[in-house]
């Protein structure tokens, strides 16, 4: 986002050594009848646990089994679906664009078994049942989302990349420029995201009292500041 010039020679090489986190693949589907069974939240576990978090994180291939989370949000609000018929999202973790998926290919299929995992596991005769579907993977975080590899939540939150050693909300190095969302310090999920928020709350009034301390900011600055979201 930053011009490399602006930056320093560390500060660059660090920002190009940090580690992405996973993608999702998102699958939304409305069925024209309800499944009672389901819970608002379900969670399908996979048959291999630190295998596939292998083939996501360090192989970033597309595994053929998959561990689910399973959304339907009519249980808690039953106006997202019209009478008698049903909403859902299912979520995959897969790799981040790092890998050489070809979603182009891959997407359809892989939403395909997903459904037939649900139908014989949690869905009897689900795949009969669907009445619209559409997906989102890996490619709509990066175009429509921005996010640098189509990771879903920003940096890898490891232990080097999390909390205080996330990007911080105030540049350092480019005067009156915040940042704040899931790449950023507090961290990644909603209520980081709403964190990072709040703590703009607090540094952007500050401004100008700052704004001498940047490498590359005149020392006199108009009270005003550039909030970039960093996903």
């Amino acid at each position: 986002m930053i011009d490399p010039r602006q930056l320093g020679a560390f500060r660059a090489r660090s920002a190009l050594g940090k580690r992405q986190s996973m993608s999702l693949f998102v699958g939304y589907f409305g069925t024209n009848r309800r499944f009672p069974n389901l819970q608002h939240h379900t969670v399908v576990l996979g048959p291999r646990y630190q295998e596939l978090l292998s083939d996501i994180f360090e192989r970033k291939v597309l595994a053929e089994d998959f561990s689910l989370y399973l959304h339907a949000p009519t249980r808690t609000d039953p106006t997202m679906a019209p009478p008698g018929q049903d909403a859902f999202y299912v979520l995959s973790p897969v790799p981040n664009l790092d890998g050489r998926v070809d979603w182009e290919t891959k997407a359809k299929p892989y939403f395909d078994a997903i459904l037939e995992t649900l139908e014989a596991r949690e869905m009897p005769g689900l795949r009969e049942s669907i009445s619209t579907r559409f997906s989102v993977d890996p490619r709509y975080f990066r175009d429509e989302l921005r996010s640098h590899q189509g990771a879903a939540f920003g940096i890898e939150p490891t232990l080097r990349q999390s909390a205080y050693f996330r990007y911080h909300n105030r540049s350092s190095d480019v005067g009156d420029l915040y940042f704040v969302g899931a790449g950023t310090h507090p961290g990644a999920g909603l209520p980081g995201v709403l964190c990072s928020a709040k703590v703009l709350e607090r540094v952007v009034p500050d401004a100008p009292h700052h704004a001498g301390q940047s490498r590359h900011a005149p020392r006199a600055r108009p009270r005003t500041a550039t909030v970039s979201q960093a996903p």
